[in-house]
């Protein structure tokens, strides 16, 4: 049966060659087929053994600055546009077991002062997620029997006690993606213990059928060596379909 690797990583920002090389190392050595990187640089590049798919440039940072960028060792069939191509990137990508449709996002922090910059607490969340939920809907319903997996800094975490989010956005989500078929795969509690020191904010959504074949295959802190590479942790989800 095939299995399926798909990672993801909110990298901060991708700043400085030394640390690049070092994330660049541990992303090899995860071995995901896709990975949804986040808050990243087009510095931080994984070619030849994949090829990307990135938001637009970010408003404000360095040229080459990204919000998500998925980088992909299948192949794609199809970039998808998209609501807020500032954020989020989708497209389709033929794995092992067929076409996969494949979602990159960022959702809004606790002080995300929104698109005109006024927005205050967790109101940017509160509006972002009800119309990524939507989308991701619509995505489903357009290409009917085709899996979705979302991924990337959710900006809150699944699990666990309290850590970052609010309790309206976490049952928002949990029931939004059961009404569209759709669950996490990286839920705190399936996190290999002691892996991490703080319930994570970063995750991997998947069908609902895909559950009971899926794991967290790999989690890790955002310093490595001694070396602050992410403010974010890391992981892999692994699916045998």
């Amino acid at each position: 049966m095939p299995t399926l690797r798909i990672g993801t990583w909110n990298v901060e920002y991708a700043a400085g060659v030394d640390r690049n090389a070092l994330r660049r190392e541990r992303l090899v050595a995860e071995a995901a087929d896709v990975w949804v990187l986040t808050e990243t640089h087009d510095d931080l590049d994984l070619s030849p053994s994949h090829c990307a798919l990135s938001t637009v440039q970010r408003p404000t940072g360095r040229v080459g600055g990204r919000w998500t960028t998925i980088w992909t060792r299948w192949p794609v069939v199809e970039s998808i546009a998209v609501d807020d191509p500032i954020r989020t990137v989708a497209a389709v990508l033929r794995s092992p077991v067929g076409d996969v449709l494949v979602y990159g996002t960022v959702l809004p922090w606790g002080t995300d002062p929104g698109p005109a910059g006024t927005s205050r607490g967790w109101t940017e969340m509160d509006r972002v997620l009800p119309l990524q939920l939507a989308e991701w809907r619509r995505l489903l319903e357009r290409r009917s029997g085709m899996p979705l997996v979302v991924a990337g800094d959710l900006n809150m975490n699944l699990g666990g006690p309290h850590y970052y989010g609010t309790t309206r956005a976490r049952r928002a989500l949990w029931a939004g993606l059961a009404d569209i078929g759709l669950t996490c795969a990286s839920g705190t509690e399936r996190v290999p213990a002691g892996a991490l020191r703080h319930p994570h904010i970063d995750h991997i959504i998947v069908p609902a059928e895909w559950m009971a074949g899926s794991r967290v295959a790999s989690a890790w802190e955002g310093e490595i060596d001694g070396m602050k590479l992410s403010d974010h942790s890391g992981l892999v989800v692994e699916v045998t379909v």
